[in-house]
């Protein structure tokens, strides 16, 4: 054991300053024997991860950070127990009020308020405390060490920080002079002594990644920053601390300080979610609104549906999670008051309480599963994503912001970097020239993920003569940092809502649209089991929803969520492969999979976007699925208990839900476990839980009297398909979406074509694309014309209208002043008309004349206007 624990130290999460990951950072600490390491970086968002992987290794972590405060300086600040790491989140608050990046110096009033119960470390390398002792002005240090200390109510938690980075003999004498002046000040006004080494690197060869990262930020981002001096800021033992810090008391000060932070504990891998009321009520809420809701739904009611709706309540209960779906329920209620299209996606989709409050499939009419939704082992929270009409999706964000305004913010995104940025950024901080910089990173895949980029480099034969190979220095420190984060960014729609105070969690900054943004990410977020609603934004609402009005302008109402999934026009436009527009369908080898699938009820779309995958391709499940559904192939089953399994795909595994029937079926195991085995399949097939639960499965067969050829058979198949299976619920959400799509395409093409037009880039076509669409089914497109297009494309007719923007040139606000005139002036009499009243350049009268927007127009009057204008 090495009895030292480092009080300041840097992970990656520093971002462009710190060299290794939290994994990494403790993992070096297990190597020395240190029993203890704190992770202290500028910011949380790596202190998931760091708490993590030291519980994994037996290392006490200890949770900080390091501060500026109104001099200037910065502070480390230790959390003693769970309430310490909230004033903490609290004070990292205040630091990046208004930012994404922590712009605001503590005044003393913040840090009399909220670092009470914390752990104070003062004098830290680049405070002004540490530069005074440098200069030998030990009575402004004294002075700017006691007015620090004052605003601590407990002086045990107060210590002054001692360390020597020392390289050169010039520097060694300055280095122990200030740790001279540390020590006589400490023993002067009896405050404790700590050893630091401001650790940024593992080890002294990470130096050179360190000095990369600071000449990426002085380059790339043109940030006046100077690198640490030498290689000495890294994860030393106590003895080469002692070499460098002669006073035993600092560094057995490093220990006590690890025991004073020894009641820290994260809570992870429970659920915590939002309590608006007590439990019971909520429960007894949800259960009226489901039961009212199933009975508006179905007359008489089935019998099977209660029992459904009966043990999905209960589970709920259980877990204490009825107001997670009151507060959904709520949010789509709003949307539903403000016209926002809407619809649910993933594992959700599968619950008939999700189904009943907020909408979306049938779960039991299309054979989901409740269980890969929520089970009882569950050690997160269960996920409710809901995409929205791109073009309102803010409001939805805006709304859940203003409702919860102290419990929500957005989720973080942690931006890492990849092989090519890495080579490219490196490259750019070792100065090398841009055309030589795109020369050297052109040669690489963009289907180079990372891993070891060095012997990627050795072994893919594409890259034999790449002019990288000769660059080994540049490869050796890209190699190093690809994978490593280097900025934060705001997930798309990702929101918090925790219990409570959302700063009790995460430190809160704000987005550039002004939203308040966490430093969680995603997958934190999951493992502390705090509540995520993913509210997304899918153009195809968009898309669906401008259709519906230019229906309703035409005198047609339509509600597609009531019409029902088994109109024969709709599947035949499907089995015809004439999908380009449609939801998820219009790609070539989805139509090519259309064309061979010739899909005649629902089902078979769900199948059609779960086949359409690369797992399903890669594994070859797409051709014995199509060869049995078209008769060509016999069906067969490994055993007769899975027929009612794997009917429905003809003996293939095509969705999750069905390894979790197999193992729940087959072996006899929990649909906890059983998820916990599709988990295990998907994301670590090479790890320890595997193993054991592949045990698990194979006893448990056995004991229910399979054979050992049967049961290992089964194993085999459930775990070559397990990882290519697809969420069948999720599919089925996109499915009402596609069929939607579809529908609107077969039974009112016109209306289908200005919605996609009209709501941007949807899917994979461009607008020329989708207009030679709409001439080849008879359907007539007028170009632009100056008094008859407007600011979208329109139905004219039987025909589409093209807007006046899509000219080069135009542009969007060209268009609104003509528009705009137009509508206060009346039409455009002439050509001399249009000159006289919006005189506009010479180039975009040509333009506008070249694509015929005058055609409507006598031409009486314009050659008069040339002369007059010149034009």
């Amino acid at each position: 054991m090495d009895e030292f624990v480092h009080l300041e130290t840097h992970s990656a999460f520093s971002f462009l300053w710190g060299t290794s990951s939290p994994e990494e950072l403790v993992n070096t600490v297990y190597k020395l024997g240190q029993k203890a390491v704190a992770l202290t970086d500028f910011s949380l968002h790596g202190v998931v991860r760091f708490y993590k992987a030291a519980v994994e290794l037996g290392i006490q972590p200890i949770i900080g950070a390091k501060i500026r405060i109104w001099d200037d300086s910065h502070i480390i600040l230790l959390a003693r127990d769970f309430d310490g790491y909230g004033n903490l989140c609290r004070l990292l608050s205040i630091a990046f009020e208004g930012s994404s990046a922590p712009r605001n110096p503590l005044n003393k009033q913040d840090l009399f308020h909220w670092a009470k119960p914390l752990v104070c470390i003062v004098g830290i390398r680049g405070s002004v405390i540490h530069d005074c002792f440098m200069k030998g002005r030990t009575e402004l240090a004294r002075s700017a060490v006691v007015e620090l200390r004052d605003l601590f109510a407990d002086p045990s938690l107060f210590f002054l920080a001692v360390q020597n980075n020392s390289h050169l003999a010039e520097e060694d004498f300055l280095e122990r002079q200030a740790v001279f002046f540390a020590a006589d000040l400490a023993g002067q006004i009896d405050i404790p002594l700590v050893a630091v080494n401001s650790a940024t690197f593992n080890s002294p060869e990470d130096y050179l990644i360190h000095r990369a990262f600071v000449a990426i930020q002085k380059r790339h981002h043109h940030r006046s920053i100077t690198p640490l001096p030498n290689d000495t800021f890294y994860l030393a033992s106590r003895e080469e601390m002692a070499q460098k810090t002669p006073y035993s008391e600092a560094l057995d000060n490093t220990i006590r300080i690890a025991e004073l932070c020894k009641s820290f504990s994260m809570p992870l891998r429970k659920l915590h979610p939002p309590g608006f009321q007590t439990p019971q009520s909520a429960a007894i809420k949800l259960c009226e609104i489901s039961y009212r809701e199933l009975a508006r739904y179905q007359q008489p009611v089935l019998l099977s549906y209660i029992r459904q709706l009966e043990h999905e309540l209960t589970i709920i209960k259980q877990l204490k999670l009825a107001d997670y779906f009151l507060l959904v329920r709520e949010i789509i209620e709003f949307t539903e008051k403000q016209g926002i299209r809407h619809s649910i996606r993933g594992s959700a989709a599968g619950s008939l309480v999700v189904s009943l409050l907020l909408g979306g499939v049938d779960p039991i009419d299309q054979n989901l599963l409740f269980e890969r939704f929520i089970n009882e082992g569950r050690g997160d929270m269960p996920d409710i994503d809901i995409d929205f009409d791109s073009e309102r999706r803010d409001e939805v964000i805006r709304h859940v912001m203003e409702k919860f305004p102290k419990q929500t913010a957005m989720v973080s995104t942690i931006l890492s970097f990849k092989a090519r940025s890495a080579v490219r950024l490196t490259a750019r901080a070792m100065g090398y020239p841009l055309d030589e910089i795109n020369r050297l990173v052109e040669c690489l895949p963009w289907s180079l993920r990372g891993g070891d980029l060095e012997n990627t480099l050795e072994k893919l034969p594409e890259l034999k003569n790449a002019p990288i190979r000769n660059e080994p220095t540049l490869v050796r420190i890209a190699a190093k940092i690809v994978g490593l984060p280097h900025q934060s960014s705001v997930h798309l729609g990702g929101v918090i809502i925790a219990p409570k105070d959302i700063k009790n969690w995460t430190p809160v900054g704000t987005s550039p649209k002004g939203l308040p943004v966490g430093q969680l990410d995603k997958n934190d977020v999951d493992v502390l089991g705090l509540m995520k609603l993913d509210l997304l934004g899918l153009r195809m609402h968009t898309a669906i929803r401008k259709a519906l009005e230019a229906l309703w302008r035409k005198g047609v109402s339509l509600d597609l969520t009531r019409q029902k999934l088994d109109d024969k026009k709709t599947y035949a436009l499907l089995s015809s492969t004439a999908s380009v527009g449609i939801f998820q369908l219009e790609s070539p080898g989805q139509r090519n999979l259309l064309g061979r699938l010739q899909p005649r009820r629902f089902s078979d779309l769900i199948a059609e976007i779960s086949l359409f995958r690369p797992g399903p391709v890669e594994g070859n499940i797409v051709d014995p699925y199509v060869r049995r559904r078209n008769h060509q192939e016999r069906v067969s089953y490994p055993h007769k208990d899975l027929e009612s399994i794997l009917a429905e795909t003809y003996g293939v595994i095509v969705f999750q839900e069905q390894v979790l029937r197999i193992v729940h079926v087959f072996a006899g195991l929990s649909y906890a476990e059983a998820d916990a085995f599709r988990r295990a399949m998907t994301k670590d097939r090479k790890s320890r839980t595997l193993e054991l639960l592949k045990h698990k499965f194979i006893n448990a067969a056995h004991e229910r009297g399979y054979s050992k050829r049967i049961v290992e058979n089964v194993y085999t198949m459930v775990a070559a398909f397990a990882s290519f299976g697809f969420c069948k619920a999720h599919a089925a959400s996109f499915a009402h979406i596609t069929y939607q799509s579809a529908f609107l395409k077969a039974h009112y093409p016109q209306a289908f074509y200005i919605g996609l037009l009209n709501a941007g880039q949807v899917g994979s076509y461009p607008p020329r694309v989708l207009l030679n669409e709409a001439r080849r089914l008879g359907i007539p497109v007028f170009g632009p014309d100056i008094n008859e297009s407007g600011l979208e494309y329109k139905a004219e007719d039987s025909g589409i209208r093209v807007p006046l923007h899509v000219i080069r040139g135009v542009g969007p606000a060209l268009a609104r002043r003509i528009i705009s005139d137009r509508d206060r002036r009346g039409k455009f009499t002439s050509r001399e008309d249009f000159l006289v009243r919006l005189d506009p350049p010479e180039t975009i009268i040509q333009r506008m004349e070249l694509a015929g927007a005058f055609a409507g127009i006598d031409l009486s009057g314009w050659s008069l206007a040339r002369e007059v204008y010149n034009v």
